[in-house]
This record gives C-alpha cells, sequence and structure tokens, in this order.
C-alpha cells in the first residue's frame, strides 16, 4: 500500500491482517523474550543480590550441613520496570520490537496509522496483567478470542499488531529514525558503562550481602545475626572492609575484615580472605 493511500476498513480489513500474524506475533515474543532474558541476566549479575530459594542456609540454623539453592537478582518490580520500558521504548519510536521487526509486524492504532509514546506505554504497562496469571494466559485468550485479535493492552491503548505492509502511515523520515536510533545506541552504551563501573567499584557489599543471605563465605557459615561495614580499602584487583557481626548462635560480638578480589575468570568478586576476633560464646 502506499504511503498516500486511504486507511483500511478497521473492521474487516485490519481484523483480517491481525489474524493473519498470530503465529508471527508468538514467534516475535520468544526473540523479545529471549533478549529481555539477556538484559536480566545483566542486571542481576550488576545489582543482583543472593537470596535463598529453597531450603534454610546455614546462618539461620545451629551451624550443621544444609541443603539449599539460590539465586541472585533484584527485587521484581525492577526487572518488571525493565520487561515494560523494553517494549514501550522500542514501540514508541520505531513501531516495533526487535522480535516484531524479525517478524515483520508493526504497532498501529485502531485505523492502521503509527502509535505515539503515550499509546505505546499504555499498551506496555497493561502487559503486568495480560501476563496473569502466568505464561501470559490472560492475554492469549484475549488475543485468540477477540475479533481483531487484540490483549489486554491493545484493549486499553487502542492498538493492534499488523503486518508492517499494512500500516498507513507514511513511514519514518530516514534522518528521525537515524536520530531516535542514535539516541537508544547512545542511552543503552551509558547504561552498560554505568553497569560495568558498578560490577566494579559498588558490588562487593552487594556480594558480602549475599554470603550473610546464604551463610557462606569467611564468617557468614557461623550463623550471622547482623553486620555491618567499614570504608573499603581498594588494591589491585582487591578490596578490603572492615567488619563487625554478631554470632546469633553463640551471642558473640565480633569484629575484622574481609577480602574479595576480582575473578575475571568467575565474571565478578569473591571472598580471599580475611580475619575476625570474637568475645567469649555465651550460650542461651
Amino acid at each position: 500500500m502506499s504511503p498516500g493511500a486511504a486507511p483500511m476498513t478497521a473492521p474487516t480489513g485490519l481484523a483480517a491482517a491481525t489474524r493473519a500474524v498470530l503465529l508471527r506475533r508468538f514467534l516475535a515474543l520468544v526473540a523479545d523474550t529471549l533478549l529481555i532474558s539477556l538484559l536480566d541476566a545483566i542486571i542481576n549479575g550488576t545489582f543482583g543480590v543472593e537470596h535463598v530459594t529453597n531450603g534454610i542456609a546455614t546462618s539461620m540454623t545451629s551451624g550443621g550441613f544444609t541443603s539449599f539453592t539460590t539465586q541472585t537478582t533484584v527485587d521484581w518490580p525492577w526487572l518488571a520496570l525493565l520487561w515494560v520500558t523494553y517494549y514501550a521504548v522500542l514501540e514508541g519510536l520505531f513501531g516495533a520490537t526487535f522480535g516484531k521487526r524479525l517478524a515483520g509486524l508493526r504497532v498501529t492504532d485502531l485505523d492502521g496509522r503509527r502509535i505515539g509514546r503515550q499509546a505505546a506505554i499504555l499498551r506496555n504497562v497493561a502487559r503486568l496483567l495480560d501476563v496473569l496469571p502466568f505464561l501470559y494466559l490472560l492475554g492469549g485468550i484475549l488475543t485468540l478470542s477477540s475479533r481483531q485479535h487484540q490483549r489486554l493492552g491493545d484493549r486499553f491503548a487502542g492498538t493492534l499488531v499488523v503486518p508492517a505492509a499494512a500500516v498507513v502511515s507514511p513511514p519514518l523520515p530516514p534522518e528521525v529514525r537515524r536520530r531516535r536510533a542514535t539516541g537508544l545506541a547512545a542511552s543503552v552504551a551509558v547504561l552498560l558503562a554505568f553497569c560495568a563501573w558498578f560490577g566494579y567499584f559498588a558490588r562487593p557489599p552487594l556480594v558480602i550481602e549475599g554470603a550473610k543471605n546464604t551463610g557462606e563465605g569467611i564468617f557468614f557459615n557461623q550463623g550471622v545475626g547482623s553486620y555491618s561495614l567499614g570504608s573499603p580499602h581498594w588494591g589491585k584487583g582487591t578490596v578490603t572492609y572492615a567488619i563487625t557481626y554478631e554470632i546469633s548462635r553463640t551471642n558473640q560480638s565480633c569484629f575484622g575484615d574481609v577480602t574479595l578480589h576480582w575473578s575475571w575468570f568467575l565474571g565478578g568478586w569473591v571472598f580471599s580472605g580475611g580475619q575476625s576476633h570474637c568475645s567469649a560464646p555465651v550460650y542461651p
């Protein structure tokens, strides 16, 4: 269809177009999910704290052996924000995510015109409801059952997912598309640079917190109830913190220092040593 052609009739033409791309929508979702999973891994690896996900950590027991599994992650609202932002930014700027573009799809309004940023945000904030109760069940049912194959976010924002050829708006001018792509690439570069800086200079306390949560590390397998860290002292690929902590099981107060070193092989900070002095144990 030429850029100046009249819009397709929404009840008929676009409804047929949305039905023809259901499989491609699923494939686009798979591609976008893989890319978002990569972004999640970067964010979790930079800002995440290790938590026990199953079982009981040694720091919560009398000091004996326990079996448990762990996961390093940030709080779920931040991951949800990343997820919504990925879709909203790409669809607002270019009318399609990477997955949709690979599948030859675009997001439009009900007349087949390119959407604006407000509709893109509204459409994707509603993803938080579309995924309920799990695996996009609500969104999938609505997409398959509605006449124009709209999930809940599409209904809120008045949008459709159609083949790229069905878009009736003129394409973005090359200079606009280039400027938006450059701005997006620069933003991603700044984010990755900040993650690299944070991962080296600000992550060690999060590694120590994770060790406390799981009862692992130099001191935390003794069942540490609380602790505090002093200022960092940096060396070549190492960082040392003064530490004070309490052992819950024996009511001991301890002080000392803990050292972490940067491991390229393991991809981050790991414990390398430490020493401490504790008061006499006082059993209940």
